[in-house]
């Protein structure tokens, strides 16, 4: 995330923040009230997110199952506080999720990312409060690099490599991809 475009101390009512978001030219996060501008995407970023989210797309199609790419906001309620994010990826299969905002109930969700030190364990530890999310893929966008970790609930969230023998494998959806497809 990037700098606070309103003070910290400011409080913003999240339909105020979903009512502002609709009409805004850049995208914002809300983290308990707080709203941050969101920096733009690399080239790097995009070919890997949109191919991943094409591929996933095409192979869920016909099942009850959605995929949501970059624009969709996912809100998460944790101990009273609300988040709102916009994960690179999302696949929603729940159709009482049906929102036309944002998602609340997701299986699957993927972030590309540029620094995945740093970047990750927030969304990381917020994404794991959401009773239906069953698989957490961080993809990383350097093509040189071609790098993959992956977060599963049935192993209690431990973090493993995304990528054995060069694929990636997404079991809550029964997905499939050579890692190097995601590159190119």
């Amino acid at each position: 995330m990037s700098q606070a475009i309103v003070s910290p101390s400011e409080f913003l009512p999240f339909g105020m923040y979903l009512e502002a978001e609709e009409n805004a030219e850049e995208r914002h996060e809300y983290v308990d009230g707080r709203v941050f501008a969101m920096a733009g995407a690399s080239e790097a970023h995009e070919i890997v997110a949109l191919n991943l989210a094409s591929a996933i797309n095409i192979h869920l199609k016909g099942s009850p199952c959605r995929t949501f790419k970059g624009d969709m906001k996912l809100r998460i309620e944790i101990q009273g506080r609300e988040l709102v994010y916009y994960p690179d990826i999302m696949v929603t299969c729940d159709p009482g999720d049906n929102l036309p905002l944002f998602k609340q109930r997701p299986k699957l969700l993927i972030e590309v990312m540029s620094d995945y030190k740093t970047d990750h364990i927030e969304k990381l530890l917020a994404y794991q409060q959401i009773d239906t999310l069953e698989e957490y893929l961080v993809v990383d966008q350097d093509p040189e690099q071609r790098r993959a970790w992956l977060y599963r609930r049935e192993t209690g969230w431990r973090q493993e490599n995304g990528a054995t023998e060069d694929r990636i494998t997404l079991s809550c959806i029964g997905f499939e991809i050579e890692l190097k497809a995601v590159y190119v």
